[in-house]
């Protein structure tokens, strides 16, 4: 809905460990330890190994497969906004998280920032 801005900081999720993994109804919640951020996901998921997708979510299948436990303790080696309607996450183990925007009626998620001047940044 409102789309990722180019210049999205992110730096301190470099080097933090995917410490926390929330699966809910309607979303996903990540938990960056050491970092400070946390996300909340409405929007799709994909999940890449090594470029191939091993697992997709959505609010109305959940998980495509398990492939997604292979996140938790996970550390972040970078970031990127690719385009407006996506973030990439990349981890050291080979992972790509990328979340999409791709509704422009609902917010795709929420990004905290617990230890920073503001602390919610809904995208």
């Amino acid at each position: 809905m409102y789309r990722f801005p180019a210049d999205l900081k992110l730096d301190a999720l470099i080097g933090c460990d995917l410490n926390l993994l929330g699966l809910g109804r309607y979303d996903v919640q990540l938990n960056f330890g050491g970092s400070g951020i946390k996300f909340g996901i409405q929007g799709n998921i994909s999940l890449l190994k090594d470029g191939s997708t091993i697992a997709v979510w959505n609010e109305k299948e959940n998980w495509s497969s398990l492939a997604f436990q292979e996140l938790l303790n996970a550390t972040v080696k970078g970031y990127s906004v690719p385009n407006d309607k996506l973030l990439e996450l990349r981890f050291t183990n080979g992972l790509a998280l990328q979340i999409h925007d791709d509704s422009d009626q609902f917010e795709a998620m929420q990004i905290y920032f617990e230890d920073q001047t503001h602390s919610v940044v809904v995208i």
